[in-house]
Formats: structure tokens, C-alpha cells, sequence
């Protein structure tokens, strides 16, 4: 199973620069987008035409995936949405009773005992208090979750993890995306039972998955950027992580993280 997160920082902007091109080509088993900013008429017509086929028919549609969206409340902002080459055999569109917002920030799909959840993790520079309080209920969500699938948790999560995932470090300490109740609470995810595919299988590299559009064009380690973009993998998967990568791409300002899981 290749699988791809990937912040699109907006699927009309995104889709201009030629994200659906990009998207057949590559050919992954499931995309996972973030921060898909239109509503859910808006979205598949940009998938699948002005015919808006069924979402769950694979035929006869310029994106050969089944979509599900949780495009939220608030046109124009955040939402996510997952495609897959394969129905799903449930759809979760919030954390069940530990978490509910009208942004659209989480989307579930299970897969026989797979359970892939895709998730747009608050920004804390305005709405810390609102950034834990999430991050508290994706960690009891995933460990009830781990009850019954292994689970693939993946999104923006908006938290560099360790000093090796920003360019940075001291000049952050007090910013949040790197703030030490928000590493923390990164931890206590893994904790729960999950691994970071990406440092799993490259243990010393930098990258980054987020990039100031001043650092985009910098080859060097210049600049603002952060490694915030994750595939977290449960515990009783590791040993089927064949690859884990980011790509460089210029669809948005995030950079897709990519899992190869046997």
C-alpha cells in the first residue's frame, strides 16, 4: 500500500498548478489531503466533472478514485478529504464522542482491519487551547481505535517533533509548532502505539514538509521550515514499512509525506 499525506493548502489553488495531473500519475493506493478549503460540491467537480458522478463508481471519471470528503462548516476553510482505489467498508467523519467541530479536520476510512485516519491538526499561534484539546481527543480516539484495527494516522499535524525536524530550533522554543507542551503531546500519540514511518527508515535525515515561500527556491537548510507532515504507523505494522520519503513538489507550501506499506 503506498500512502500520501499531503496539505494542499487549498484544492482550487492546487488543482491550477496541476495536482490532478500529478495525482494520476503517481498512482498511490490512497491520498490523504488536508486543509482542502471548498465545499463538497466545489470538490467533485474538480474530481470528477460537471456530472458529479456517484463518489463510490471508479468508471468514466477524469479522477479514477472513490473521494470522501469532510469538507466542514466554514467555506473556504481547512477540511479534509481521502482518495482510495478501493470502497472502504466504514467512513468515520469525527473522533465519535471524543471530538466534534465544524472544520472538517478528520476523516477515518476503514479497511478491513486497517483503519486510516487522516488528520488536519489545529495551528496554535492563535488557538493553543484549542490545538491540545485536539491533539488529547486524536489520542484517545487512536487508542480506542487500536481496540479493534491497526491504525494509520496520518496528516499536518502542525508540530516539528524534535530539533531535527526544523531548521530552527532555539529560535522556535517559544513559537508554537515546537513548543514542549506540543511535543509532548505528539509523544503521548506515539505512545498510544504508533511509529514515525519517516524517522523509522531515515534516522538522521533533514527534510522538511513545510517551507516559507521565501525558503522555496533556498537549496540550503536556510530559512523557516519544519518536518510537521507525517505518516505514524501502528506498532503491529513497523515491520511492513518498506519506505518512507517526503517529495518535492510545488503544489502548495507543505511537501506530501509518503509511506510504502507492505
Amino acid at each position: 500500500m503506498n500512502i500520501v499525506s499531503y496539505n494542499i493548502n487549498g484544492i482550487r489553488s492546487s488543482f491550477k498548478k496541476g495536482l490532478l495531473d500529478w495525482i494520476k500519475e503517481f498512482d498511490a493506493d490512497v491520498y490523504c489531503f488536508q486543509e482542502v478549503r471548498a465545499d463538497e460540491n466545489i470538490v467533485k467537480n474538480l474530481l470528477f466533472g460537471e456530472g458529479q458522478v456517484d463518489m463510490f463508481s471508479n468508471k468514466d471519471k477524469p479522477c479514477n478514485y472513490i473521494a470522501l470528503l469532510n469538507c466542514g462548516g466554514r467555506p473556504g476553510y481547512a477540511g479534509t478529504a481521502i482518495l482510495c482505489k478501493h470502497k472502504p467498508d466504514n467512513v468515520l467523519y469525527d473522533m465519535e464522542e471524543f471530538w466534534h467541530d465544524e472544520e472538517g479536520r478528520t476523516l477515518t476510512a476503514i479497511f478491513g482491519n486497517i483503519a486510516i485516519v487522516n488528520t488536519y491538526v489545529p495551528n496554535g499561534n492563535s488557538r493553543l487551547d484549542f490545538k491540545m484539546q485536539y491533539l488529547k481527543a486524536l489520542t484517545k480516539f487512536i487508542k480506542k481505535m487500536r481496540e479493534r484495527y491497526k491504525v494509520v494516522c496520518l496528516g499536518d499535524f502542525n508540530i516539528a517533533h524534535n530539533e531535527i525536524d526544523l531548521t530552527n530550533p532555539k529560535e522556535c522554543k517559544n513559537k508554537s509548532v515546537f513548543l514542549p507542551v506540543e511535543r509532548e503531546a505528539f509523544g503521548e500519540i506515539l505512545k498510544v502505539g504508533l511509529v514515525d514511518s519517516f524517522r523509522l527508515c531515515n534516522p538522521t535525515k533533514r527534510e522538511y514538509s513545510w517551507r516559507s515561500y521565501r525558503s522555496i527556491n533556498d537549496s540550503q537548510h536556510n530559512g523557516w521550515k519544519y518536518r510537521i507532515d507525517y505518516v505514524l504507523v501502528d506498532q503491529g505494522l513497523k515491520e511492513n514499512i518498506s519506505s518512507a520519503n517526503i517529495l518535492d513538489l510545488a503544489y502548495s507550501d507543505h511537501l506530501p509525506a509518503v509511506a510504502e506499506i507492505k
